[in-house]
């Protein structure tokens, strides 16, 4: 199981790389459509059959409400997470998406659905400092664009969290397979009106192997085949021990980003990931339960990315 878990790790850390390199080729937004196409069309195949539902049906209702804001919310993190991306470096971009934990924190508090005590506030705010030195950071695609790709990062992070806290209000009432084939389904349609135009004019014959490796692994490593896995891990292993796996995510991300990308670690990144992980860890040891990392069931397999 741990060595399963590592696996499904490495997955989530090297889908920024191949975002990377699917990038070269697709505008973003085509990149974010083609992946929950892919995806949704993966998921469907699998889940869709007759009997998946187990006597559950998606009835009207609050229920289905929230599932629809879930799907909504699911497009905004794609869009945020690869426009942020083709910004920023694998090293930010790992390390703002390993902030969930925290973010779920802010939004369960605002909903009043869980109390917000010193120990938390603290982690918050070191976290949140960590990011601050990681924005200051000029390393990569440039002073201009940089920061901006970390702020967007940083939403798409936080959309996510939304999008988790929804999933988690209507789980338990649908079998979770066929409720995430149909999250899939449904956010691959409401991205069409922002990306269909991109995707279609999108230059197919010009496309390198590059590109083509990068989305296939996006959708069937950093999808697909992770969120199965993790999923399957999940009911052998405690989430406590699931969740320590969540701070080998940046570092794998990082380390594949300097070896495959020639990206550059500087002192910036390190001092701001350390003190993002010890905010992240202070946060979860005084909710008193470690959070899911990123690429977890309610987030249907796509990376908070």
């Amino acid at each position: 199981m741990h060595l399963l878990m590592l696996f499904v790790t490495v997955c989530w850390a090297s889908n920024i790389i191949a975002g990377k390199q699917a990038l070269t080729g697709f505008s973003a937004l085509a990149l974010a459509e083609l992946r929950m196409l892919g995806s949704a069309i993966i998921f469907s195949a699998l889940f869709m059959p007759a009997g998946a539902l187990r006597g559950r049906q998606f009835s009207g209702g609050k229920r289905f409400v929230l599932l629809v804001f879930a799907a909504a919310a699911m497009a905004l993190n794609q869009l945020g997470f690869i426009g942020g991306m083709a910004l920023s470096t694998v090293a930010h971009a790992g390390l703002i998406v390993a902030l969930g934990p925290v973010m779920v924190l802010i939004i369960v508090v605002v909903m009043r659905m869980e109390a917000l005590t010193a120990g938390k506030f603290a982690g918050m705010l070191i976290a949140f400092a960590g990011v601050g030195i990681l924005t200051s950071d000029k390393t990569g695609q440039g002073s201009a664009g940089h920061w901006r790709g970390d702020l967007i990062l940083l939403g798409s992070t936080l959309v996510f969290a939304v999008y988790t806290v929804l999933m988690k209000e209507v789980a338990n009432h649908y079998d979770t397979w066929m409720l995430n084939a149909l999250v899939f389904v449904m956010t691959t349609l409401m991205l069409l009106p922002v990306c269909a135009r991109s995707t279609l004019a999108t230059r197919w014959s010009a496309l390198t192997l590059e590109a083509w490796w990068g989305l296939a692994f996006m959708v069937i490593f950093g999808t697909v085949a992770s969120y199965l896995l993790f999923a399957y891990v999940m009911r052998e292993l405690a989430a406590s021990r699931v969740a320590a796996f969540n701070y080998l995510q940046p570092v794998i991300a990082s380390g594949l980003g300097i070896w495959v990308l020639s990206e550059r670690l500087t002192s910036k990144v390190l001092v701001g990931g350390v003190i993002i992980l010890a905010g992240v860890y202070l946060t979860e040891r005084e909710r008193g339960e470690a959070a899911t990392p990123p690429g977890q069931p309610a987030r249907c397999a796509a990376d908070a990315g």
